[in-house]
């Protein structure tokens, strides 16, 4: 099978590493799926062929990609999709999906979205020739509607930090729930597995949804019940089959009742699967078994649970100190980040523990690809095998060509990593939107307002402006004065109590669903001319995050406050300027000096009456003053030669 020599840089680089070879294998492209209305389920086979048995693979990624079929809707409900593996003819659920309420878009608006899958943990089935089967359900017409479905499969070779030994599934089946004469405990019963005599680890894998709708408490999808994992009698995990961010989901708005949380999935979304690992002897013998909290419906309806587990066993090879660049959240343009993106501030990054030891500190250089580099420590807590999203510190300085941004962990814990091929990681760069930097701030509320706030922060986390308390149906417009060449995050939420008449929110400013809490909006506007500058979806669930950066509008060169008088001289200055500021009431006032990246140069805070300053040692450039009042904010240039 043909291999290449590359630096992964897949759509939005969710492997990347500095070398690797990598086999890329499509199982599917653009294949066309439909309901069978008759029986519920289509099933669409394709027999590849997979890397064979002697490659050793450290990451295994599955890109699943959805548009709307040719000439048609895409699919009107969320139906669920598994995808197995058939080797030796038997089945695998490698994973699952809900598909969105897609009645929105068609084929001609060249709609698609995608997300990614972590498989590593199935290296040892996915080896050689095997069969992928997509499987969609429902029973919805299929004369007008359909999908297509792209999978590619992203072998990364490498050591890995477990070696895969067997596997050995323990549940694959519908159980029904609250059924008194069928409980769930009468199907999903005790298993018992055998260490195999080359493994030291096993891990767990669940992929539970809950689906149904009884009487009693609309379970299983609307009910939140609790799950317990029990390992020779005794209790190993304990936890809620319940998603509770479909509001904050990346396909978004939907159709249909998409902000909903569910039992374990959300439209338009991977379901995840849940792991637990640990270390057990060779050659021991266990039991195994999963147990839901008690309850019996009375009222009718029906109930159940789809569960998939497996017992997927490892000999342990695990480096000391190890950590992996999983991903890059921000910047980039990866269809699943689009709630965080574009950004001017701090890159998000995705870690994952690979090594024995808990991750406390980081060390990473980051930047544009071929333009200056930044370094900076972050401290963490991500446990072995787990994941956490750190935050690096904003880049201003995105000079160079191309649009490539980079980040490489030099230091773990203050040490070397002891595995280095997946410490870098590459994205695309989408720049954030440039505003002036006087803005309205334009809200109407609805009938909820309780369920609203917001707030502007620049990119080191400074409050400019934060607002909650307001009143039904009213239209409120905040003017703000912001410094130049600086980023700024405006965050929307929707996540306030509601009002006790109508208990739900995480819905946004206006959904059909809910037509009780009325209708809203928020707007970003030019705070010279009023033009609009970012009318935000209504239909948005959880909150919104924006970020852009400001530069001074050409006809409105310094913004006034009378209340303050400033003086810089000489200007331009040889090597130094002397400042002069003066308040003329008497009120506190504060200033912060930037140079033409955005970098802070001087902050002070709390003063009052007349001071000088004599600024000296600054390069040759541009610098922006911005003084702060309580009456307002003045912006003044000055040039160092």
């Amino acid at each position: 099978m043909k291999r290449a020599l590359v630096l992964i840089l897949f759509i939005s680089c969710f492997v990347a590493s500095k070398a690797a070879d990598t086999t890329t294998v499509t199982t599917h492209s653009k294949v066309v799926i439909k309901t069978n209305p008759s029986v519920g389920v289509t099933e669409y086979p394709s027999k590849v062929e997979f890397p064979d048995s002697g490659v050793q693979y450290r990451k295994v990624y599955m890109y699943l990609e959805f548009g709307c079929a040719p000439g048609l809707k895409c699919g009107e409900w969320d139906y669920g999709n598994h995808i197995y593996l058939k080797k030796n003819g038997v089945r695998h659920e490698l994973a699952r999906f809900i598909t969105p309420y897609g009645f929105y878009w068609n084929s001609s608006m060249n709609w698609k979205h995608g997300w990614y899958y972590d498989l590593t943990d199935f290296s040892y089935l996915l080896h050689d020739s095997v069969e992928i089967i997509y499987q969609h359900s429902g029973y919805e017409g299929n004369t007008d509607r359909g999908w297509t479905v792209t999978m590619d499969y992203h072998f990364v070779e490498g050591v890995p930090a477990r070696i895969p030994e067997g596997f050995q599934t323990m549940y694959q089946l519908n159980a029904p729930y609250g059924n008194v004469n069928n409980p769930f405990s009468n199907v999903v019963t005790e298993q018992n597995f055998t260490m195999p005599t080359d493994a030291d680890m096993v891990s767990f894998k669940t992929i539970q949804t809950g689906h149904g709708m009884d009487q009693q408490e609309n379970c299983s999808e609307f009910c939140n019940k609790e799950r317990t994992i029990y390992l020779d009698n005794q209790v190993i995990s304990k936890q809620q089959v319940w998603r509770n961010d479909c509001g904050w989901n990346s396909l978004y708005p939907q159709a249909g009742t998409w902000i909903y949380d569910r039992a374990g999935w959300c439209p338009g979304a991977p379901v995840i699967p849940d792991d637990k690992f640990l270390l057990l002897s060779p050659g021991t013998n266990h039991s195994f078994q999963i147990k839901m909290q008690d309850y019996s419906n009375t009222a009718g309806g029906s109930a159940n649970y789809v569960l998939t587990s497996y017992a997927l066993f490892f000999k342990d090879n695990r480096k000391q100190i190890d950590a992996a660049i999983e991903d890059i959240i921000a910047p980039s343009e990866h269809f699943d980040y689009l709630r965080y993106n574009p950004i001017c501030g701090a890159p998000l990054i995705k870690v994952r523990n690979m090594g024995k030891d808990t991750l406390k500190r980081l060390v990473f250089d980051d930047g544009k690809l071929g333009g200056k580099v930044h370094s900076i420590w972050v401290p963490c807590n991500i446990a072995p095998f787990e994941s956490g999203t750190v935050e690096l510190e904003a880049v201003y300085d995105w000079s160079g060509a191309g649009n490539t941004f980079f980040a490489t962990i030099t230091k773990v814990n203050d040490m070397v990593d002891e595995y280095l091929d997946d410490n870098t990681a590459y994205s695309t760069i989408k720049r954030s939107p440039v505003h002036p930097n006087k803005v309205y701030i334009v809200f109407k509320s609805n009938n909820a307002p309780t369920e609203n706030s917001y707030k502007l922060t620049d990119a080191k986390g400074n409050i400019i402006v934060q607002k909650s308390g307001f009143a039904a149906n009213t239209i409120y417009r905040d003017t703000v004065y912001l410094g130049n060449n600086i980023c700024y995050t405006f965050e929307f939420s929707d996540e306030g109590n509601p009002p006790s008449s109508n208990p739900l929110n995480e819905d946004g400013l206006d959904w059909w669903a809910n037509p009780n809490d009325g209708t809203g909006y928020i707007q970003l506007r030019n705070g010279n001319s009023n033009a609009m500058l970012k009318n935000f979806n209504a239909d948005f669930g959880t909150k919104h995050l924006y970020q852009f950066m400001t530069t001074f509008n050409m006809s409105v060169d310094n913004i006034d406050n009378n209340d303050l008088q400033v003086d810089i001289y000489p200007n331009p200055g040889n090597g130094f300027s002397n400042i002069h500021i003066e308040s003329i009431n008497g009120d506190e006032y504060a200033f912060t000096i930037y140079d033409s990246s955005g970098k802070e140069i001087k902050k002070s805070e709390n003063l009052n009456g007349t001071n000088d300053f004599t600024l000296d040692g600054l390069a040759a450039g541009v610098y922006t003053l911005v003084l702060y009042q309580s009456t307002g904010v003045k912006s003044v240039h000055f040039v160092i030669q």
